[in-house]
């Protein structure tokens, strides 16, 4: 009898200790976008960093997963009321999704040609919040559908709500599709925690209100439905996800060059005709000289937070004298397509669910390493995929790339580069020592076949 109750007593302090953690990380993730906001970096980097250690700790702790998935539910649900604090994109999907409830076109339009329309709740006070006035809307038809939508129910507030609901709404079913993936791979379930409870892609999806994690949802099911022999299924939530962002793109070039060639053309059929029909908004733009300009800006102007590219950059002022972004911007991207390409049509050319998961993660990887710009909510892809793989380097960089907010701590804005440099760093130094062995293999592969021996 004795023992039974210490049994008893050892198990009521098990589950006393399981609450705590549940609590203990949704009092701190949520916080993080309750309490602060971009000119709070010091004061919210700290919480952060406690939200990623209660993470680690439930994510080891034996915690049932019911009861971890609840905390993150409960947590997404508490931010469905909290507006963002970390980002002001909230403010041009607002404005996009007022154009579209009036049955104006978000495309083709400059936000200050909108002024001059006159339409209640699009002024100067709006205007004055976007922090792309001059640019031309990028975000892809669905993701309007889901502006729109949340404009229907009213102003900004009620609006951004309506926008979370839908957001917390698609994380739930991708969720769902996340543990069929990992019981495919006959991998643990406890895995989806990595992406369902992780600081980043909480903070990131329902407290600022970014669409990756919307993204993501729909690729997860895609390819569910891709390899499980349904095709048409996988091709047209693959088309959707697309339609949220246009980064799935990356990963066509995989079924372009392994899929079987019957299942290839239903797939690629099926996208053309579902692409046909939920872009021709898009179209407009892209007709235009709009699209391009946008995408000029995108290799050619913006840069936020970057790893290679800075370095490039820093070698070119030393020699000219001024910013080669023109050059290098384009030159990455091209290199990155070069890249994708290499590892599509490979040697490796195997085609099963598990390869295509690390081709996913290297091209993806690839993606973020050379691009000029790096929000924070770049990484929530990558930390998907880690999901399915041993890799954990996405979840060391979903917790350093919160660092990079703190150039939106100084007034004027200013990128202390010194940040960025712990911030990758200290992931390099991760790769070092958790990857030595692999990177001797690829440095003494390089040496064997150089074309100088």
């Amino acid at each position: 009898m004795p023992s039974a109750a210490k049994y008893q007593n050892n198990a009521f302090l098990h589950k006393a200790y399981y609450v705590i953690l549940c609590l203990a990380f949704i009092i701190s993730v949520v916080s993080i976008d309750l309490f602060f906001d971009q000119k709070g970096f010091f004061q919210a980097f700290p919480v952060y960093s406690v939200s990623f250690l209660l993470l680690i700790l439930l994510y080891r702790s034996g915690c049932p997963l019911l009861w971890m998935i609840f905390a993150g539910i409960i947590s997404r649900l508490i931010l469905v009321f909290v507006f963002p604090g970390f980002s002001d994109d909230i403010y041009r999907f607002y404005w996009d999704g007022k154009l579209t409830v009036s049955g104006i076109s978000p495309y083709g339009i400059l936000p200050s040609d909108v002024l001059k329309l006159h339409i209640p709740e699009l002024d100067i006070g709006l205007f004055e919040k976007l922090n792309s006035q001059n640019y031309y809307t990028i975000y892809p038809p669905i993701n309007q559908l889901y502006f729109a939508v949340g404009c229907l129910f009213g102003e900004l507030k009620m609006a951004t709500i309506v926008m979370k609901i839908l957001v917390f709404a698609t994380e739930l079913v991708g969720l769902s599709f996340i543990f069929k993936i990992l019981n495919k791979l006959k991998l643990s379930i406890s895995n989806s925690i990595l992406y369902f409870l992780n600081p980043l892609v909480i903070t990131e999806g329902q407290g600022n209100l970014h669409f990756e994690v919307v993204m993501i949802s729909l690729l997860c099911i895609s390819v569910y439905y891709i390899f499980n022999n349904n095709i048409i299924k996988g091709a047209l939530f693959l088309t959707v996800s697309i339609g949220i962002k246009l980064l799935p793109l990356m990963i066509l070039p995989y079924f372009l060059f392994r899929m079987p060639s019957k299942q290839k053309l239903y797939f690629l059929m099926t996208i053309i005709v579902f692409a046909g029909i939920f872009f021709w908004p898009f179209w407009q733009l892209v007709a235009t000289s709009s699209f391009l300009q946008s995408l000029d800006l995108y290799f050619t102007k913006f840069e936020f937070n970057a790893g290679i590219y800075y370095i490039f950059r820093y070698i070119g002022t030393q020699i000219t004298g001024y910013n080669l972004i023109r050059y290098f911007g384009p030159a990455l991207g091209i290199a990155t397509v070069f890249f994708n390409l290499r590892k599509a049509f490979g040697k490796d050319k195997g085609y099963s669910l598990k390869d295509f998961i690390h081709y996913a993660l290297i091209v993806w990887s690839c993606y973020l390493f050379l691009a000029t710009t790096v929000h924070p909510w770049y990484i929530v892809s990558l930390i998907f995929f880690c999901v399915f793989t041993e890799a954990r380097f996405a979840i060391l960089w979903s917790y350093l790339v919160f660092i990079s907010y703190v150039n939106y701590s100084y007034d004027p804005y200013f990128e202390n580069l010194w940040y960025i440099g712990l911030e990758y760093g200290l992931l390099v130094f991760f790769f070092i020592v958790n990857y030595l062995k692999q990177i001797k293999v690829f440095i003494t592969s390089l040496y064997k076949n150089s074309v100088f021996i």
